[in-house]
């Protein structure tokens, strides 16, 4: 019989948000009761390490700390690492030595640093995580805190911008762009999405500090086999490494496509 995640006797503060425990229920009922590895970023005392050691009855659960981590387990089942989230050396001895076969879970409760995270995810994700295995990357709306180290305050950007001048313009470039005079003249195309770059320019301005950006430049590797298709010049094309990305308050799930 699975059990819930509870976190109210564990000194962590995923207590306190109890949609994430809801969320990362929906992901892991199914790994429940198999030899799960996890491995968790930035845990602070290590109470978040014993609630995953106690879900997960059959896991090895492995957590990265900036400073030394002392935890009791009987089980012996908790591996404890001290260090920074962006060196990949570490990371890769960290894996080598607890995953060697990669991890089926890899949670980021760390620095919430836009460029601190970017460079574990990559790291880990090509090089750490299973085929089908999840990646989840918590509190990434820092971005909007002025009191983060790269975050910035929201500032709404535009309102009401639609003009309905612009947008037939915008039709008869694209029109333009499909018709046999463009495909003929040399550079007509070329010049036609030039055109649309300057008419366009930032159509949907949205915030993108710290966490925050990092997130959303992420959304780009999900459109990844479209920008990469041959017919629009961004060869060699290839599919996206993710199999499906989920962004909820406060947490990301991303699963790795299974090749």
């Amino acid at each position: 019989m699975s059990k819930g995640l509870d976190a109210s006797s564990y000194d962590t503060d995923k207590a306190l948000h109890t949609h994430y425990l809801r969320n990362y229920e929906q992901y892991f009922a199914r790994l429940q009761n198999r030899e799960v590895r996890l491995l968790e970023l930035g845990v602070y005392k290590g109470g978040s390490l014993l609630l995953w050691r106690d879900y997960f009855p059959k896991g090895l659960i492995v957590g990265l700390d900036l400073n030394p981590i002392q935890l009791e387990d009987p089980s012996g089942r908790i591996r404890t690492y001290s260090g920074k989230q962006q060196d990949t050396s570490l990371l890769d001895r960290i894996g080598a030595e607890t995953a060697p076969d990669g991890f089926d879970v890899i949670i980021d409760d760390c620095s919430h640093i836009g460029e601190l995270t970017r460079i574990s995810f990559w790291h880990l994700f090509d090089n750490h995580l299973k085929p089908g295995g999840l990646y989840v990357i918590e509190d990434w709306s820092t971005g909007y805190w002025d009191s983060w180290f790269d975050g910035v305050s929201f500032q709404p950007r535009w309102v009401n911008g639609f003009s309905p001048g612009l947008f037939r313009f915008r039709s008869l470039m694209a029109r333009l762009y499909r018709s046999t005079l463009a495909t003929r003249v040399p550079f007509a195309q070329k010049f036609i999405i030039g055109l649309k770059r300057v008419i366009n320019g930032r159509q949907f301005r949205s915030h993108d500090h710290g966490l925050v950006g990092f997130i959303k430049e992420l959304v780009d590797e999900c459109g990844m086999a479209d920008i990469t298709r041959p017919d629009l010049g961004k060869p060699p094309q290839r599919c996206s490494k993710f199999q499906d990305m989920r962004i909820s308050p406060g947490q990301v799930f991303i699963t790795k496509l299974h090749r």
